[in-house]
């Protein structure tokens, strides 16, 4: 994750409001004015099924509108991970648990495979990574009560930008839900303890710190942050970053160890192709995400 699923949204007073108000645009895709569930047959017709491997995908839970157990479908990404297996005659079990159990046992072969997460450092050396899935833009989200600033960093990409930024978190604290993951050069700086972590075990608690002074910030995608701050009631007591933190991909990964992870990742990404290519995973994005207000 990316995290979460590495790893939410609002101004000050007004500003805030007007942040939650304005129509989200997520990779360049406009969203529809409704969202329109997506028949079967818009998928194209499966082919035959593959043997079950006896080993299930996982996921986190409370991760709208990527992931959650009691979201339609299972959230967005859960569905396109279906879809696109489906395509390729795959047909698997989703699991939902905690973040890091589903990882780890994912990095020790227990299950099949785990999604959406960020690409990092740490995590190439323990899984593969499939094509992005999705691409969402990171802000930072500040408490009203700090005087913590954040006004952007030299450059957009998470590949490609640099540290400009990473000074403003200096001798503050940032809350970051466990299974989640920093972005590299604030990893550097919680390492020289120039900055402070706190790690509750989900996202609803990062808002309720920030909201509360408890911590300065938290850094996650502008979807998920309007989804958990709009749930925890505290829009007023949180302000989104003018400029993003960065642009940020979601991947499915799989243990290096597990036998036919090669195989399984291609065959994904030739899914998540196909799905691309018949249109069904933009009207995905649409029935899944938020329509524009009124």
């Amino acid at each position: 994750m990316g995290a979460r699923r590495a790893g939410a949204a609002g101004d000050a007073g007004q500003g805030a409001r007007r942040a939650f108000a304005a129509p989200f645009v997520l990779a360049g895709l406009f969203l529809a004015a409704a969202p329109a569930p997506l028949r079967a047959a818009d998928a194209g017709p499966a082919p035959a099924q593959a043997p079950y491997t006896g080993l299930d995908l996982v996921t986190g839970d409370d991760y709208a509108p990527y992931t959650g157990e009691d979201l339609p479908g299972g959230g967005l990404v859960t569905d396109l991970v279906r879809r696109a297996f489906a395509l390729q005659g795959r047909q698997y079990d989703v699991r939902f648990m905690p973040w890091k159990r589903g990882y780890d046992g994912v990095v020790a072969g227990r299950f099949l495979a785990t999604f959406p997460y960020v690409r990092t450092p740490e995590r190439e050396r323990e899984v593969l990574f499939s094509d992005p899935v999705i691409e969402v833009r990171q802000f930072v989200y500040l408490s009203n009560r700090t005087a913590m600033t954040f006004h952007g960093r030299a450059g957009g990409r998470e590949e490609t930008a640099g540290s400009g930024g990473a000074e403003e978190f200096h001798g503050r604290t940032v809350c970051q839900p466990v299974g989640y993951a920093l972005p590299p050069e604030l990893e550097a700086l919680v390492e020289r303890r120039a900055l402070t972590r706190q790690t509750p075990s989900d996202l609803g608690a990062c808002v309720r710190m920030v909201a509360t002074g408890r911590a300065d910030a938290f850094i996650i995608d502008e979807y998920s942050a309007a989804a958990a701050i709009a749930r925890s009631g505290l829009a007023d007591d949180i302000r989104m970053s003018e400029r993003p933190y960065a642009v940020v991909t979601f991947h499915l990964v799989i243990g290096r160890a597990t036998p036919g992870a090669d195989s399984t990742v291609a065959a994904f990404n030739d899914g998540l192709k196909a799905l691309k290519s018949q249109g069904a995973y933009r009207d995905l994005l649409t029935g899944h995400t938020p329509p524009p207000p009124p």
